[in-house]
């Protein structure tokens, strides 16, 4: 299908301009107008012959204006560096300021007697002309100038903050796309260890890891999901836990209903507790992991307690450190520093995770 060129876009605009810009130039050029009619009504001195003289140079001013426009438009003076517009701009005012003061002369070439005042007549003075053209031509320059000038700086502040949003968008998707194949692996390990203890477990397990997979699907392309969805995660990953370690895993949480609509990433409570499991069952007997959830006035608050003290990660076990790290990383990228996720070592052989995550306006 043959698309319309936008060459005759291009040329409507760079001739007829903006409705904006029509408005400024009869709002301007109209108030010298009006301006110098009014001295002339208050100054019995001055002809109204100079009023239409100022007048007619005012309208040419404007259609002179209007080209210079143009030729800056053309040129692409906006592409140029400080100088090389100033200078410019310097000439092409001149330039103007001389074409209106030689029409000026041209159109009034003698004194031109005032009949309010006999005594005083109107007589264009050449110099006293390109003097005032000139500054009304600056000042044009400078507002015409300054304003693009604020528009492409706008533009610039625009295009690098959705740069920066897409960049933070496809790192947040690059690690969220870890967490999956880091879920997988630790869940089929669990799975492996299951097959040949209890074949009947292990078949219950896979429904719940169908039911994991299910819920990674439908968060594949959310930053954010509640509460609640995350503990229908959460219960389905204990499940297959509670299949793999029977009565030495014990589980206790504390979830109020109020926290339920409060948003957080993906697997974020899942990914703690999966830590909180690997390092806090281990060798012992029997292991108590804890969590619970609760709203401050900064955000949603996670935290969740396993036995043991905090190691770094190391071989196989690094597999879980990409999961917190991961996570870490997520939290800064979505809430910047209003986030955090911390370890801490407690006093009674102990370790506590906690998660902050901010709440945006609306969630509860």
């Amino acid at each position: 299908m043959h698309r319309p060129s936008p060459q005759p876009q291009r040329l409507k605009n760079l001739f007829l301009g903006h409705p904006l810009y029509w408005m400024c130039q009869f709002a301007g050029w109209g108030s010298a107008v009006a301006i110098t009619w009014l001295h002339i009504l208050i100054d019995d001195a001055r002809s109204p012959i100079s009023g239409v003289c100022s007048t007619t140079l005012f309208l040419c001013a404007c259609g002179f204006s209007h080209i210079y426009r143009m030729v800056i438009r053309l040129d692409r003076w906006s592409e140029l560096n400080w100088i090389s517009i100033t200078a410019r701009a310097a000439l092409a005012c001149l330039l103007i300021a001389l074409a209106n003061a030689l029409i000026a002369i041209f159109l009034f070439p003698g004194p031109t007697p005032n009949p309010a005042n006999p005594e005083f007549a109107f007589r264009p003075h050449f110099f006293g002309v390109v003097m005032a053209n000139f500054i009304l031509m600056a000042a044009w320059s400078g507002i015409y100038f300054g304003y693009h000038f604020r528009e492409q700086y706008q533009q610039i502040q625009v295009n690098q903050l959705r740069l920066q949003v897409a960049l933070r968008e496809a790192e947040h998707r690059a690690l969220s796309a870890q967490i999956n194949p880091h879920f997988l692996f630790n869940s089929l390990n669990t799975l492996r260890s299951l097959v040949e203890e209890n074949p009947e477990k292990a078949r219950e397990g896979i429904t719940e890891l169908a039911r994991l997979f299910r819920a990674s699907l439908k968060t594949t392309r959310q930053n954010l999901i509640t509460l609640r969805e995350e503990m229908e995660t959460v219960h389905s990953y204990l499940s297959l836990e509670q299949s793999r370690f029977e009565d030495r895993l014990i589980i206790r949480s504390d979830i109020p209903a109020d926290t339920m609509e409060a948003t957080l990433p993906p697997f974020l409570l899942q990914t703690l507790i999966e830590n909180a499991i690997k390092y806090g069952v281990g060798p012992r007997i029997s292991a108590e992991i804890s969590f619970r959830a609760c709203l401050n006035r900064k955000g949603l608050l996670l935290q969740v307690t396993n036995p043991g003290q905090i190691q770094p990660p190391r071989g196989q076990d690094s597999v879980t450190g990409i999961g917190l790290e991961n996570s870490r990383l997520r939290l800064q990228l979505l809430f910047g520093s209003k986030a955090s996720l911390n370890l801490t070592s407690l006093r009674e052989n102990s370790v506590l995770a906690e998660a902050l995550i901010p709440q945006l306006q609306g969630a509860s």
